[in-house]
């Protein structure tokens, strides 16, 4: 009896994920969600950003925090599915990308390789939860380190779902405002036109 029961255990084991390496499932197909909050924050603007998923046309709508300027919107020939971008005077910058396929689980092991290498590529307190909330009600990945790059010192956060990626930037002398982006991710939704 303890013999039959090993094999099935190591049969359940290989074919259940549990210690398995692999990131999320990640996809440049996003299908619509709706915001998991409706009301525009006090202090933030409605934004959209526009997009293409295989040739059709989609729309993301979310909540700015005023103080932030766009610099981006729409599809181009970098990010074809769509990214749009905003910053503040300080250097705040966030940004939103359709159609991302790479797992933050992949980008977490790049950035471990210069994790307290010092220099200019310095990186530290990189820290990679999955599953984790992230936008509308769906869990996703989410990622965060502190970098030092082309000598500006920055607190960085990824938060990635649905083949949608936003990336939130702050320089380290200035308070990360993570209720902020809390906020912005609440608020976004992807609709299709």
């Amino acid at each position: 009896m303890h013999f039959r029961a090993a094999p099935l255990i190591v049969l359940i084991a290989a074919t259940s994920a549990c210690g398995a390496g692999s990131g999320p499932v990640t996809t440049d197909a996003p299908t619509p969600f709706s915001a998991s909050s409706t009301s525009t924050p006090e202090g933030f603007t409605a934004a959209e950003c526009r997009g293409a998923i295989g040739g059709k046309r989609v729309i993301l709508r979310l909540d700015v925090p005023k103080e932030f300027e766009p610099e981006s919107t729409g599809p181009s020939d970098q990010t074809p599915g769509g990214q749009c971008t905003w910053r503040t005077s300080e250097d705040r910058f966030f940004s939103v990308r359709v159609g991302e396929k790479e797992s933050l689980a992949d980008k977490n092991d790049e950035l471990k390789e210069f994790e307290d290498s010092g220099g200019d590529d310095d990186v530290k307190d990189v820290t990679y939860d999955a599953p984790t909330d992230t936008f509308g009600d769906l869990e996703g990945e989410r990622l965060s380190w502190w970098s030092y790059s082309d000598g500006t010192p920055s607190d960085c956060v990824y938060v990635q779902a649905n083949g949608l990626r936003v990336f939130w930037q702050n320089p380290d002398d200035i308070d990360q405002r993570l209720d902020d982006l809390e906020a912005v991710l609440d608020s976004i939704e992807l609709i299709r036109s």
